[in-house]
């Protein structure tokens, strides 16, 4: 029956306090659910409510639990502390401390930080840090330090020190050593200074010394817009791409995937590629154009085509004394690729000019 008054009493004197003037009025109604004990002290011109076990209580439709609570009712301050737990409308926070400012409505988060944003889909997007704050009108959310999130829906995962995040616009910014992984048959690594994602992390921007991993294949660029629902990627920025069998720079690079794996491959613009024959061999041969495209199965290169102005090196794999290089410019090439990644056929079209000799395993055929 004590307990019973005394909650009762902390309640009022609450409810009370609240009520002092027009602009309290403004702020959101405290109501306490539940507390197993509550002291209430009155310290120079401050009221100090304090709650201890399984406390619970609400302002306005925010919920709040934790173990302990300190509720400064001049100052509109609540700090809780303990297996804090905050439930704002989809958003749902965890907390080993929880600073509540009700003037600004802001929200600072201290130590073993998990912020939990379920989708209207039953999908959940989660962020986990040692330190966070979460700004309630704005519905903006800081991350610090030891960030990870991962994202249901797009199957998206994340790693940083630093993330700024807007739960309306769907808009972060990740930075301070980013990286970012989508799963799929491969999963695909994006590491830069600066990731941006957009809503519902379907499009991704990185900047700088961005290095982007699938399988065996880089490809490194100063930017990369990566549209995640219509899988292509872009990359500027003296874009690069390697591989096993292959090296290749141009202006742009755009790279294309079907459900989540790896299609086809665009570069445009002073392309130069450096290829080996075969897998394990030097990439001594070279192509110079400036369209190339190359098509993929199972991961692996299969046919690359070349368009326009195209200079072809070819070096053979044969001993260094019987060596052949054979030079020939056309307007289109087409190499293709065996599953062992050799080459297995050439072909030439449009003003061939040059001289090709092969070895009996490479057909050679020009137009």
């Amino acid at each position: 029956m004590t307990k019973i008054l005394l909650i009762l009493f902390g309640s009022m004197l609450i409810l009370h306090s609240i009520s002092l003037n027009a602009a309290e009025r403004d702020l959101r109604p405290y109501r306490l659910i539940n507390a197993d004990r509550l002291y209430v002290d009155r310290i120079e011109d401050e009221y100090l409510t304090r709650l201890v076990g399984n406390v619970h209580f609400f302002y306005g439709d925010t919920e709040f639990f934790s173990d302990q609570a300190e509720l400064y009712e001049v100052s509109k301050i609540a700090r809780m502390f303990g297996n804090v737990k905050v439930i704002d409308d989809s958003l749902t926070i965890y907390s080993d401390i929880v600073d509540y400012y009700r003037l600004k409505e802001e929200l600072i988060l201290t130590g073993n930080v998990l912020i939990l944003e379920e989708h209207e889909d039953g999908t959940e997007r989660t962020f986990q840090s040692d330190k966070g704050e979460y700004l309630r009108n704005e519905r903006q959310i800081y991350a610090y330090d030891n960030i990870l999130f991962y994202d249901q829906r797009e199957s998206i995962y994340g790693y940083c020190h630093y993330l700024d995040y807007n739960i309306e616009s769907g808009y972060g910014l990740i930075t301070n050593n980013p990286e970012i992984k989508v799963e799929g048959d491969e999963s695909l690594t994006i590491t830069a200074e600066k990731i941006e994602f957009y809503k519902d992390f379907n499009r991704l921007a990185a900047t700088f010394n961005v290095n982007t991993i699938y399988d065996d294949y880089l490809v490194t660029s100063d930017f990369l817009l990566f549209f995640i629902d219509d899988e292509y990627a872009v990359f500027l920025g003296e874009p690069r791409f390697t591989s096993d069998i292959a090296e290749a720079v141009a202006e742009e690079f755009y790279l294309y995937f079907e459900d989540r794996k790896i299609k086809s491959a665009t570069l445009e613009n002073n392309c130069l590629t450096f290829f080996a024959t075969k897998e394990g061999a030097e990439k001594k041969s070279s192509v110079k154009c400036n369209l190339m495209e190359l098509q993929f199965s199972e991961g692996k290169i299969t046919e690359m085509q070349a368009f326009y102005n195209v200079i072809s090196n070819y070096v053979s794999e044969s001993s260094d004394r019987d060596q052949i290089i054979n030079y020939a410019e056309s307007e289109e090439l087409v190499v293709t690729f065996n599953d062992e990644n050799e080459i297995e056929s050439v072909k030439f079209l449009g003003k061939v000019s040059g001289r090709y000799k092969f070895s009996d395993k490479v057909i050679d055929r020009t137009e």
